[in-house]
This record gives structure tokens, C-alpha cells and sequence, in this order.
């Protein structure tokens, strides 16, 4: 009887759990205007972002960075990407078993500087926060002209010492091919 009703117990608080609280999905009403189809500027990149916390700030917080991410994405994004394709049979004629295995796998890494990525919007609905930033392109096209000068310029500073490094380890062995006499007493 105990393990009846302790079974039953069980039984219901895992169900209970299970039924958890799902968020409905979005659609258009739940959702600025600008936010699915953001404006197409000329000479900005645009992203939005959204996000639904408990505290606000937090919520606008985090919109705001997945909206900075998209930009980011937009102006530059390293891709990999790989795919692996496993099939294997064993066994004779009708017999023989055959396993197939495939795996898609694909990272994309976001490394960029905005400088002067400014908040142009935010909007709440229904307590999600909605965020869309703005990066200007001649910005974006500077700091890509900095990076590549300041790539440049570190090349040539390890190219340099390269070749002093080299230069003086011809002059090191210059002087060990030095042959000759010396006033100064040789040590024994």
C-alpha cells in the first residue's frame, strides 16, 4: 500500500515536471514591425536582437548584444565547416547488415571591433525586449584599413628582426672563421 501511494507520488511529480511551462512560439503581433524585416540603410549595417529576462536590464542587455553579434556577423565571419559520411556493410549476400553514419558539423567565430555600433531602437511586447543596432560602413571599412595597416606593420617589425637575427648570426660566424695572431695571451 506505501509503495502505491509513494508510486503514485512519483508518478505525478514527474509528470507535473514534464508539463513544465512552454513558452508560446512568436508571431507578427508579438513583434515590432522592423524586427523580421529590418530597414536596409545605404551606409549602415543593421542588426536586431531580442530577449526575454526577468530583470529588464537584463532583457535589453542581452538584445542588444545579439543584435551587435549580427551586425558583426555582417561585417566579418570565419566559417568551418565539416562533414563526415560513414557507411560500413558486413556479413555475405542478402545476410550482410550495412550501418550509415553521417555528421554535419559547422562553427562559425566572430572577432570584430565596433566601434561606434549605436542602439537606433527598443521596443517591448508582451515583457520581451526588442533591440535593433546600427554600425556605420565607412566606420567599419577604417577599421578594417587600421587592422590591415597594423598587420602590416607588425609583419614588417618580425620581418626585421628576422634579418638582423640572421645578420648577426653571420657576424657570430664570421669571427669563429677568424684566424690570426692576438697580443692578447691566448688562456691554457
Amino acid at each position: 500500500m506505501y509503495k502505491n501511494i509513494l508510486l503514485s507520488l512519483l508518478t505525478f511529480f514527474v509528470l507535473s515536471g514534464c508539463a513544465g511551462s512552454k513558452s508560446k512560439p512568436l508571431n507578427n503581433k508579438d513583434l515590432p514591425e522592423w524586427y523580421l524585416n529590418p530597414p536596409k540603410f545605404k551606409d549602415k549595417f543593421v542588426g536586431v536582437g531580442d530577449a526575454l529576462r526577468p530583470q529588464f536590464s537584463l532583457s535589453k542587455q542581452v538584445a542588444t548584444e545579439r543584435a551587435r553579434v549580427e551586425v558583426a556577423r555582417a561585417v566579418e565571419t570565419t566559417v568551418n565547416s565539416a562533414l563526415n559520411d560513414h557507411m560500413q556493410a558486413s556479413g555475405m549476400g542478402a545476410e550482410a547488415g550495412a550501418t550509415e553514419f553521417t555528421e554535419s558539423v559547422s562553427k562559425s567565430l566572430v572577432n570584430t571591433t565596433l566601434k561606434g555600433c549605436t542602439i537606433e531602437k527598443t521596443e517591448i511586447f508582451k515583457d520581451r525586449v526588442f533591440v535593433m543596432v546600427t554600425y556605420d560602413v565607412n566606420k567599419a571599412r577604417e577599421e578594417a584599413k587600421a587592422a590591415a595597416r597594423t598587420s602590416a606593420k607588425n609583419e614588417e617589425a618580425l620581418y626585421n628582426e628576422f634579418k638582423a637575427r640572421q645578420a648577426f648570426d653571420a657576424l657570430d660566424q664570421a669571427m669563429d672563421r677568424m684566424t690570426g695572431s692576438s697580443s692578447v695571451a691566448s688562456p691554457e
